[in-house]
């Protein structure tokens, strides 16, 4: 079978490698992919791998051979899954079966194939606030995959959500995804005008998450599953302690989260609100997985907005 591997020497950093199909345990199936999404974080990470690492998490495919021990899907069944190994940019990968879900008839493949990373990750990330409704929250770099995930899912709990963007012309597709108040910043100060927040979901990190932490309200928490602006931050401790104290700062990890809830739990919430007409995910790029090399290039680049599906043929 074939599968895409990193490649830090080759200009793509990404090359297909031919090798043997896998043998699933008893509690995985063996998934013929068909399609699977594209995060900014696995590709930088390859950029770091050793050569011929497989990278891929995302995967929407259909059952080829189901669990041994019962707990999965039959053959056949079209699925949708978190490969927590990053193996899934193959033409076969093997799945434990908590980490996996049967897609809805109404839902197609690219919908959800954009679900598993940003959607599980925008979700746990949301639900680490406390009493969102009628409060207000506060995302990050929310044109990313993440981003506009979190506003929807923040937005349908009730909540008012405040969307931090870097460039103008961006104000009317973060709001068309649920944004209600739109913040141009980088450096976070804008944001002071509509505080404080009971929640902030962050991506970016650096300067920007450090003075955000002093528009918490009390008994707020600031979620940061990423920093690509860099892991470095200054804080004030009385942002924590002052002023009736009770605020938090949460390091998000998905390896961590899904071993609270399941992803396969997780996934058939994020598919119903998909069925239900409540989220939904921008995708930017459809293409065959023949163009992953160019099609990474650009997502690291950011020369597009939100996600790209690519197709296994």
């Amino acid at each position: 079978m074939r599968r895409l591997v990193s490649s830090p020497d080759d200009t793509s950093n990404l090359i297909f490698q031919n090798t043997e199909v896998p043998i699933p345990n008893s509690n995985q199936c063996l998934i013929r992919v068909k399609a699977f999404s594209m995060n900014r974080g696995e590709l930088k990470r390859s950029q770091n791998d050793p050569p011929n690492t497989p990278i891929g998490w995302d995967v929407v495919g259909i059952v080829e051979q189901t669990a041994q021990d019962g707990s999965a899907p039959p053959v056949g069944t079209r699925i949708v899954a978190l490969s927590i190994r990053s193996e899934g940019w193959a033409d076969y990968v093997v799945i434990p079966s908590h980490f996996l879900a049967i897609i809805p008839q109404s839902v197609s493949d690219t919908d959800a194939a954009a679900l598993p990373v940003a959607g599980l990750t925008a979700l746990y990330a949301v639900e680490k606030g406390s009493r969102l409704l009628g409060s207000r929250v506060l995302i990050t770099g929310a044109t990313g995959g993440v981003g506009l995930f979190a506003m929807q899912i923040a937005r349908a709990m009730g909540a008012t959500v405040v969307a931090q963007i870097r460039q103008p012309e961006q104000e009317a597709f973060v709001r068309d995804y649920g944004a209600d108040e739109v913040v141009i910043t980088e450096t976070g100060q804008a944001a002071k005008q509509f505080a404080p927040y009971r929640l902030i979901v962050d991506g970016v990190g650096g300067e920007l998450v450090g003075n955000l932490a002093a528009f918490l309200s009390q008994g707020g928490i600031c979620v940061c599953y990423g920093s690509s602006s860099g892991n470095e931050i200054k804080l004030s401790l009385t942002d924590f302690y002052g002023n009736g104290g009770q605020r938090t700062l949460y390091g998000f990890s998905l390896y961590t989260e899904v071993e609270l809830e399941s992803a396969h739990s997780g996934l058939i919430r994020l598919l119903s609100l998909v069925e239900q007409g409540q989220l939904k995910a921008h995708i930017n790029r459809e293409v065959s997985w023949r163009e992953a090399s160019v099609t990474a290039a650009d997502l690291i680049g950011r020369k597009f907005l939100g996600k790209a599906v690519l197709y296994v043929d």
